[in-house]
Order: C-alpha cells, then sequence, then structure tokens
C-alpha cells in the first residue's frame, strides 16, 4: 500500500509512503488508494501528507487537481502538507499554489483546521 490514514478530531490524514511517485501504474494506484478513502471516510477535513515524497510526475499534479475536484463534490475541506521545496517550486511555477491550501506540516495543517474563527 503506498498510503497510510488514520482519523482524529473529524480530520483524515492521509499520508504517501513512497519517497517516488513516478511510473503510471503506481500513480494510478496511489490516486485510487487516495479516492477510496475519501470515498468511505465521514471526515470532512482531509489532509494530504507528503512528507516523506521527494519526487513526484507531473501527472500526479493533474490527480491532485482531479482528488481536490472530487473533495469540492463531497464538500470536504483539503490540505495538503509536508511538499518538499523543489516540488513546491512546481506547484508554483504551475500556479497549483493558488489552487491547493498547501500547510508546511501536518501538524500546522491540523492546526489550522482546529483554529475556530469568529463565526466557526
Amino acid at each position: 500500500m503506498s498510503i497510510q490514514s488514520h482519523a482524529k478530531d473529524g480530520i483524515l490524514t492521509i499520508q504517501f509512503t513512497d519517497s517516488r511517485i513516478l511510473d503510471e501504474a503506481q500513480l494510478e494506484k496511489v490516486t485510487q488508494e487516495v479516492l477510496a478513502q475519501l470515498d468511505k471516510s465521514t471526515e470532512e477535513k482531509v489532509i494530504l501528507d507528503f512528507e516523506p515524497v521527494l519526487f513526484m510526475s507531473s501527472s500526479m499534479l493533474g490527480k491532485l487537481v482531479m482528488i481536490h475536484k472530487k473533495c469540492k463534490e463531497f464538500k470536504v475541506k483539503l490540505k495538503l502538507s509536508g511538499i518538499s521545496p523543489d516540488i513546491r517550486e512546481v506547484f508554483k511555477i504551475s500556479r497549483l499554489d493558488k489552487l491547493f491550501d498547501i500547510a508546511k506540516d501536518e501538524a500546522t495543517a491540523r492546526k489550522a483546521f482546529l483554529k475556530r474563527g469568529l463565526f466557526g
């Protein structure tokens, strides 16, 4: 399995376990695993944690956009965390840093979800 997941405080955290997400078969497998977790979860907040990931193919960006759309359909709030500086640069170049809410690490993403605002 290329992901691990756990739910706590109404937040589902899905962590990628491979340091490289490169070939198409692996990419498809990991995408299906994430979608299956989203499908069976009742949590309304999801963190995709990329902490161990050092390299990923550009095709993964398209899969992330698809996952983002699926989260919108399910009315689930999505945050990405633990993205390496090199991969973060690709997000900036492709302007996907504007689409995704990206946190430094899982703990920061969790804190942001748990923070209550004036109307929250």
